[in-house]
C-alpha cells in the first residue's frame, strides 16, 4: 500500500473523445489533479515522467491504435503500477468485456454515459481503498 501523502490524488484518464475527458476533469478537478491523453500510446512516456504518477487509472476500452485491454497490461509493466487501481468507463459494457477487464485487475467497470456525481464517488472509493 502506499503512504498517504498531502497532495491531492493524482488521476490519468484516457479516451480517444475529447468531449468525455472534458466531463471527467469537470467531475473530478476539484477533488484530483486530473491528467487527460487522448492516445493510449501516449501512456507509457507520461508513466516515465516521476512528476506525474497516477493514483488511479481511468481507460477507455475502444480507442484507435492500442486499446484499453492492451494499455491495460501495458500499465501492469510498470513495477509501481502492477496494483494501482485502474477503472474502464466504455460505451460497450458488454458481457465479454466486462469479463476480460476483470481478468485483466480492472478495480471498477462503468458504463457511458456516466453521471458525474457517481463518477467521483467511485473514485473517492477507489482511492480510499488504494490508499
Amino acid at each position: 500500500m502506499r503512504k498517504i501523502i498531502s497532495k491531492k490524488p493524482r488521476i490519468l484518464a484516457v479516451d480517444d473523445v475529447s468531449v468525455v475527458l472534458n466531463a471527467i476533469n469537470a467531475a473530478l478537478e476539484a477533488h484530483y489533479e486530473v491528467f487527460c491523453l487522448t492516445k493510449a500510446e501516449q501512456v507509457e512516456r507520461f508513466l516515465r515522467n516521476a512528476d506525474t504518477v497516477p493514483d488511479l487509472f481511468i481507460l477507455d476500452i475502444e480507442m484507435p491504435g492500442m486499446n484499453g485491454f492492451e494499455l491495460i497490461d501495458a500499465i501492469r509493466k510498470f513495477k509501481e503500477h502492477e496494483e494501482t487501481p485502474i477503472m474502464v468507463l466504455t460505451g460497450n459494457a458488454t458481457v465479454r468485456n466486462f469479463h476480460v477487464a476483470i481478468k485483466r485487475g480492472v478495480t471498477d467497470f462503468i458504463a457511458k454515459p456516466v453521471d458525474p456525481k457517481i463518477l467521483l464517488e467511485k473514485v473517492n472509493a477507489q482511492i480510499k481503498l488504494w490508499r
